[in-house]
């Protein structure tokens, strides 16, 4: 999340509330929203009270300009391309100038991105860097950072595995510099990360 952030935050799909409450801890004003009842009780059983139950186009279509981030990890691989289409626009429209959307989807460039594309049935989209840049500049963002989603080391097994993904990776990269004669800016892990800013 780009810091600071002056201003309301929502996380779209927020299921149990694992986003919000990092959020919450890093002293954002922020709140979440999920269509499953079962997991906003989970969320609440948790001990979050910033969450409601609800369809979030709705709450975005009545809040224009109004947040200065939205959220949404793991949501946008469930919707169709359609849907989609108009999730960007009502994001665009919800958030106040300067406002940014944060949010992480499957990489379909990844070699081995099938796992996760693949791995749950509900999955009905699939994003490159391209693709998520053409969304963006559609529904009038400014500028968009693309982001991977390399392992994070937090122990010694985890920064192994942060190493061998450098060393793997950039094999992957070079594989597909050759075939395609673009050097720079390919992203290989299975999911990506994107921040999309809104004009002033």
């Amino acid at each position: 999340m780009p810091s600071p952030v002056a201003g309301p935050v929502i996380d779209l799909g927020c299921g149990q509330g694992g986003l919000l409450r990092l959020l919450l801890a890093d002293g954002y004003d922020a709140e979440g929203i999920d269509i499953s009842p079962e997991q906003i009780a989970l969320a609440r059983a948790g001990g979050l009270r910033q969450v409601r139950h609800g369809d979030y186009r709705d709450i975005l279509t009545a809040r224009p300009g109004h947040y200065a981030a939205i959220t949404a990890t793991d949501l946008l691989e469930h919707l169709t391309k359609d849907e989609v289409l108009t999730t960007f626009d009502q994001v665009a429209a919800a958030l106040a100038p300067r406002g940014v959307f944060v949010a992480r989807v499957p990489n379909a460039v990844s070699p081995l991105g099938g796992h996760i594309q693949h791995g749950d049935f509900t999955h009905e989209s699939v994003f490159t860097a391209r693709s998520i840049r053409q969304l963006a500049a559609a529904s009038g963002f400014g500028s968009v950072t693309v982001l991977s989603c390399p392992p994070v080391s937090h122990g010694l097994a985890s920064t192994g595995r942060a190493v061998l993904w450098k060393l793997i990776s950039a094999c992957y990269r070079l594989a597909l510099a050759a075939e395609t004669g673009i050097l720079r800016g390919h992203i290989v892990t299975q999911n990506l990360i994107f921040v999309a800013s809104r004009s002033e």
